[in-house]
């Protein structure tokens, strides 16, 4: 007699995860998530009430992907900011099919962790505590947003030099992408520390 393959919640969500990286969300249903464990459908329902905790678990799995930048040095906390961001937005572009997953199921109790974790970090940097919450949110609105534009396929706009008004913009290429993300972090704390 054969033992029953055992099946976790991280175990759920990683093959559910696979199936949504490979083939989007038209690929994922409990049928083949349950099928790729090994499982019968029913059996997830041990673990999750419905197809939409199944999904939100995945967007906690997705953000938990995502590397822990060393606390910065005095004085650098913009920039340790920003690659906090930087790694976020690289872990949504490894994922690029799951970033909508991760925005309409973003995991609030693991954000407040988060911002709580990052508030204590901008106060010991100095950080005005009415300020924590402002760049904190903004900045992670930033990070999804340039996700979500690259992993639908909206393509950053690019000024050229030229001097037609017809032919300014033009369409970045790929690779450029992620370089206009951080220059928009940095001009955006630099117009920050502008501000009283």
């Amino acid at each position: 007699m054969g033992r029953k393959p055992a099946i976790t919640r991280d175990a759920v969500a990683t093959a559910a995860l696979d199936l949504i990286d490979r083939d989007g969300m038209a690929g994922f249903s409990l049928e083949r998530t349950a099928s790729a464990l090994g499982v019968r459908a029913p059996s997830l329902y041990n673990h999750f009430a419905d197809k939409t905790e199944i999904l939100g678990e995945v967007a906690r799995v997705v953000v938990l992907e995502t590397p822990r930048v060393p606390d910065p040095a005095p004085g650098q906390w913009r920039s340790w900011l920003i690659a906090e961001c930087l790694e976020f937005r690289n872990t949504l572009m490894r994922h690029p099919n799951a970033v909508p997953v991760v925005v309409t199921w973003f995991p609030e109790p693991l954000l407040h962790k988060l911002y709580a974790q990052y508030s204590t970090l901008l106060g010991d940097h100095g950080v005005p505590a009415s300020d924590h919450l402002f760049l904190l949110e903004a900045t992670h609105r930033m990070t999804i947003g340039s996700a979500m534009c690259a992993a639908t396929g909206r393509p950053a706009l690019v000024e050229l030099p030229s001097g037609n008004p017809t032919e300014r913009v033009a369409t970045a290429p790929p690779d450029a992408d992620s370089a206009l993300f951080e220059r928009m972090l940095v001009t955006f704390l630099a117009g920050f520390d502008e501000h009283p």
